[in-house]
Parts: C-alpha cells; sequence; structure tokens
C-alpha cells in the first residue's frame, strides 16, 4: 500500500480518535480476522462494494414478519437496537463472542404501540410509535412520555432524534396520500422537550417524512412523492428550517415555482436532492468517519422502493458526499454493486433527480436484493454500517483494510480514490 494512503488512514483515524474520546485500537480493529476469514461474512448475494467493505450477517429469520426491523439505532456501548413494529417490540443486540458484531438478540421492551422510532441519549432509549413516545432506561423500564401523537389513516409516526438544544425532534406522516388537511401536527417534524413538554411544529410540508437525523449541525428528513396523483413530483431528500414549509400537498419535489390550488410553490423550501418517484427515501444516518476514501463526512440514506411500481428506482442504499455549503456532489452506492471500471462506484450529482437506470439491471440479473427491501440504517461508533432488510434480516458492512491498492481500484474521479481530484472530469458514461 501506497506510504501516502498509509499515512492518510492512520491521521484520519486518529482525528476520529480524539473527536470520539476511542482508543485507536477499537477503530482500526487489528485484532479482528480478516473479513474472508470471518464464519458471518455474507458470500455469493447481497452485492456490495467487497473492496471496501465486509459484509456479515447480524440477524437473519425469514420466519418474522417481513416489516421487521423498520428503525434501527447503535449505542455508544455497541448494542444495536431494533424496532418490530407490528409485533410492539424493541430488541436489543449485543455482541456476545468479543469480536465487535452483535450477535445476541433479545426482547430489550414489549407492549409498545407500533414503535417506528428510534434515538439513544445519555443512557436511554427513546421510542416513537402510534400516539406515544417512550422512554426506556438501560434495565427496561419503560416510560411514556407522549401519548396523543396524531394518528390514524395514513402515514405513521417515524423518525425520532435527539438535538444538541436537549429537544425531541418526531416525524410525523400525512394523513392521506395527496390530499388537504387541517391538522398542524400531520405532515410535520415536531419538537419537544426530553419529557414531552412544550411541543411544537418544528416544519411542515411533508407526505412521508419517514426518518429525521442530525448531520453537519443541521436536521435532515426525507419525503416520498404519490405514485399516480402527481407523476411529476419527485422523491427529496430535506435541509430543515425552523419554520419551513416543504410544499405538500402542492409542490412535492417542485423545482420551480407553480401556482397549484391558489398556492405559490415558490415559498416552499426546495430539497436537498431529488430522486425519482419510487425511490421511497426511508431512513438516513449521518457518517461522521473518514475510515475509507470517500467516506468522510457524508450521509448515508436508504431507498427503499416502491414493490407496485415497474421500474427500479429504489432497492438500493446510498452515501451522498456534500461540498463545504451543504450542496450534493455526488452519490456513492453502497448496495447493490457491482465494479464495472468504476462506472457504478460514484454518480456525480448535477442537481436533476436521480433515477439510477444504470442500476437497473443489476436486479434484473439477480444480483440486487429485490424483491426484498431495505429499511433502517444505523452507524456504530466503530464506523460499522448496519442495515435492515425485509425478511428478518440485519447486515453489518464492516470497513475493509485488508485490500490492495485503491489507486488500482477506482479511478481517480472518484473519491474512492486516495487520490481522488475533484477537478478530474467523469467520463459520459458515469451519469
Amino acid at each position: 500500500m501506497p506510504v501516502a494512503a498509509i499515512l492518510k488512514r492512520w491521521r484520519a483515524a486518529l482525528a476520529l480518535c480524539l473527536t470520539l474520546g476511542a482508543p485507536l485500537a477499537s477503530l482500526t480493529q487489528p485484532d479482528l480476522p480478516l473479513c474472508d476469514d470471518r464464519p458471518t461474512v455474507i458470500r455469493g448475494e447481497l452485492y456490495t462494494d467487497t473492496r471496501r467493505w465486509c459484509p456479515e450477517d447480524v440477524a437473519h429469520d425469514p420466519q418474522l414478519e417481513p416489516l421487521s426491523f423498520t428503525a434501527l439505532e447503535a449505542a455508544p456501548d455497541g448494542t444495536l437496537y431494533a424496532a418490530r413494529p407490528l409485533s410492539g417490540l424493541v430488541m436489543a443486540i449485543r455482541d456476545s463472542d468479543g469480536d465487535t458484531l452483535p450477535d445476541d438478540m433479545r426482547v430489550f421492551a414489549e407492549g409498545l404501540t407500533q414503535p417506528n422510532g428510534l434515538a439513544y441519549h445519555e443512557g436511554d432509549l427513546y421510542v416513537a410509535g402510534g400516539p406515544h413516545i417512550y422512554r426506556i432506561s438501560a434495565l427496561g423500564e419503560v416510560t411514556t412520555l407522549v401519548d396523543d401523537l396524531p394518528t390514524g389513516t395514513g402515514f405513521p409516526v417515524a423518525g425520532l432524534a435527539v438535538g444538541a438544544d436537549e429537544r425531541l425532534y418526531v416525524a410525523v406522516g400525512a394523513p392521506c396520500s395527496n390530499c388537504e388537511f387541517a391538522d398542524a401536527e400531520r405532515g410535520a417534524i415536531l419538537s419537544m422537550n426530553l419529557d414531552g413538554s412544550e411541543r411544537q411544529v418544528f416544519a411542515s410540508g411533508f407526505r412521508n417524512p419517514a426518518d429525521v437525523a442530525w448531520y453537519r449541525g443541521q436536521l435532515w428528513t426525507l419525503d416520498s412523492a404519490p405514485r399516480q396523483e402527481q407523476r411529476n413530483a419527485l422523491d427529496e431528500l430535506n435541509r430543515l428550517e425552523a419554520g419551513g414549509w416543504y410544499g405538500f400537498p402542492y409542490c412535492l419535489g417542485a423545482a420551480t415555482a407553480n401556482i397549484e390550488g391558489g398556492i405559490d410553490c415558490g415559498e416552499g423550501i426546495e430539497p436537498a436532492m431529488r430522486f425519482g418517484t419510487g425511490a421511497v427515501p426511508i431512513s438516513l444516518a449521518a457518517y461522521p468517519h473518514d475510515l475509507l476514501p470517500g467516506t468522510e463526512d457524508t450521509l448515508i440514506v436508504v431507498l427503499s422502493g416502491e414493490p407496485s411500481q415497474v421500474d427500479f428506482v429504489g432497492y438500493k442504499v446510498i452515501m451522498i458526499a456534500f461540498d463545504d455549503d451543504d450542496q450534493p456532489l455526488g452519490v456513492t452506492v453502497i448496495f447493490p454493486f457491482a465494479y464495472e471500471s468504476g462506472r457504478q462506484a460514484y454518480i456525480p450529482y448535477r442537481g436533476q433527480a436521480l433515477y439510477w437506470q444504470q442500476f437497473i439491471h443489476l436486479n434484473e440479473l439477480g444480483f440486487g436484493i429485490y424483491p426484498q427491501q431495505p429499511l433502517a440504517v444505523a452507524v456504530s461508533p466503530e464506523g460499522w454500517i448496519y442495515i435492515s432488510i425485509t425478511g428478518g434480516r440485519i447486515v453489518a458492512l464492516r470497513p475493509r483494510y485488508d485490500w490492495p491498492d485503491q489507486h488500482l481500484l477506482y479511478p481517480i474521479w472518484t473519491p474512492m480514490n486516495p487520490d481522488h481530484d475533484p477537478s478530474a472530469p467523469p467520463p459520459e458514461s458515469a451519469y
């Protein structure tokens, strides 16, 4: 491996240690077997960029309900929490054999109402589901903080996050797919104290804000457009502003100001990034690590896909890079992935909706996860990526340090190359 690449990796790991207060050994993982020697490694399926990531099974039980593990949360002590809304359960998955991979799954809390959002904060796990927000102690003691969130028809209460201001932020879906409604707390991001008091609307104008996450000191959320009623609407990644309106039901994903139903779409806040209709962004997580080239300070988004849609727009997990002004630069596909001279490794973002036509054949040839769908993502303190998939499965992507020269594997115009040159133009086939 080139000396420059080694030094860069060392500096990145050292900086992360100073940031997180973690020992260097926990980040470089020198005592773990190489990827190919791990008994939990996934072979012959779940096509990922295995030159960069080692895919391993955390849990795989097809007998569980199809929509098990709709939310994940990685705690500082290594515990991975997973929500099972149809069973009213939150599971705790811990490492039982010292290999850092969570493997021992047990019920952490039961009898909850559709748990579908998780946030860990100072020793407690906060859970959102149905009309409730719960706080669960390390001993599993459940306290109901809120019992009157708006519910009923439409999209459910979903993502949950704790801000640096010591407030809870919860995503509440709209009561319908495409209609007007009067409840200000539906189709909105709500904010409240950690005890559930002083509830207020932080941002509004969403159809299905499926998750919320903090990234670069700002709160981000997702949204997906109706399939039939607004074929010109697009799915979204949104950077939230206090008091902001984001367009639903009139202007979801609109790129220009239009007057529809007496509403000026130009008054809405435009998405930070647009995806093709049917991508269905459903989960996101900040990736603050720099363990591999191209991963530094990125945002991971799960595109779950739409089973009723003919074309494959979603069914993948992506990593988005941003510039210093928080504008998206491009996207790395984590999976499904098939290495073809870097063409599928990185897609520059030019402000147009990403439809991913170049990835359709991966699913058609059986390289993708279709008909299964990715559901949720979480990032561990060590920089491991956890992804849940329909069919009762959770996988871990562990950064690989045992692969040879990354310079030869990725073109210089991709951030995955250690000598990445942002000014190097990608070939036309990269779009």
